[in-house]
């Protein structure tokens, strides 16, 4: 682990931005909202593109990147993590920006509600009206509606596995989906939440403490539709990039995934990361693996 994120780690162990024990969701909002624009002045960068535009998709919020005014470019839909509960668009910006300038794409970011405000399934409609507005409008933008991928970290990487079932539900092509420490299972089980829980920024009792307030009808927390891990069928879906980081208490459930859909013959490629901890593709600049994380997905959609 570099002496940089050792020093976020102080940080964070510190202040407890992500702490479920905080006043209520505002002030958790504000505490973690101020630590992620400390991260992003200290261990990123903002990376240039030519426009930004921010408009509504049939009433969700998003953010469209563009770096070149060209015709049929491809188009990635990006979801923020933040347990379903934290960030915005804001949050996200470099990582969006980073991710349109590497790929030479057009890139998506959507605003889905949160939750206690919004509870299950707000956010999974929210990110499904998002694609179907990208279909129907990303030409005038310069986007090739059929070369999409979906893509998200934590939350937003359970956004992206779940978009990609529904889409195969509803006969939409997706190109590929890049799942970032993806959250996968409802029962949050696994045995790196009870190794990576306590110290490395997610806490155990946050994981817990989201999960209730997305889902907090208990019935709701291991359907297909909120835990794909439930899925009953994996056959025939996008391409995956799975990526999580050796110290976070997510870690099992991106490798588990990785088996089922690997099992289920579907093109796979998975990538821990030595030395990260969750959060790292927000300040990648803490590490040569984080920016490598980067370069692993461009090349993972440059080969599809």
């Amino acid at each position: 682990m570099t002496w940089k994120l050792k020093l976020v780690l102080f940080y964070t162990n510190l202040r407890k931005p992500l702490d479920a024990n905080k006043d209520g969701i505002e002030k958790m909002r504000k505490e973690s909202d101020k630590a992620a624009w400390l991260g992003s002045r200290l261990f990123d960068q903002v990376v240039p593109v030519k426009k930004r535009t921010d408009l509504s998709a049939d009433g969700v919020p998003i953010r469209i990147y563009q770096n070149s005014e060209a015709a049929d470019q491809r188009v990635l839909i990006f979801y923020h993590g933040g347990g379903f509960a934290l960030y915005h668009l804001n949050a996200h910006d470099n990582v969006c920006r980073r991710l349109a300038a590497m790929n030479n794409c057009i890139v998506v970011s959507v605003d889905y509600r949160l939750a206690p405000e919004h509870t299950f399934p707000a956010a999974h409609d929210d990110a499904f009206t998002a694609i179907k507005w990208v279909r129907n409008n990303i030409s005038g933008y310069g986007g090739n509606p059929n070369d999409l991928f979906v893509a998200g970290d934590s939350a937003g990487g359970n956004l992206s596995a779940c978009m990609a079932h529904r889409c195969k539900k509803e006969g939409i092509s997706l190109k590929g989906q890049v799942l970032i420490y993806p959250w996968i299972d409802g029962k949050l089980d696994n045995p790196s939440i009870e190794r990576n829980g306590n110290g490395y920024l997610l806490l155990r009792d946050t994981m817990f403490w989201f999960q209730k307030q997305y889902t907090p009808r208990v019935e709701d927390q291991c359907k297909p539709d909120v835990s794909p891990k439930y899925e009953s069928n994996f056959e025939g879906l996008a391409p995956a990039f799975i990526l999580t980081a050796q110290f976070d208490p997510l870690v099992d459930d991106g490798f588990n995934y990785y088996n089922q859909l690997k099992s289920a013959g579907n093109k796979v490629t998975y990538n821990e990361y030595p030395g990260l901890i969750h959060g790292f593709i927000n300040i990648p600049k803490v590490s040569p693996q984080a920016l490598k994380a980067f370069d692993d997905i461009a090349a993972f959609m440059k080969a599809l």
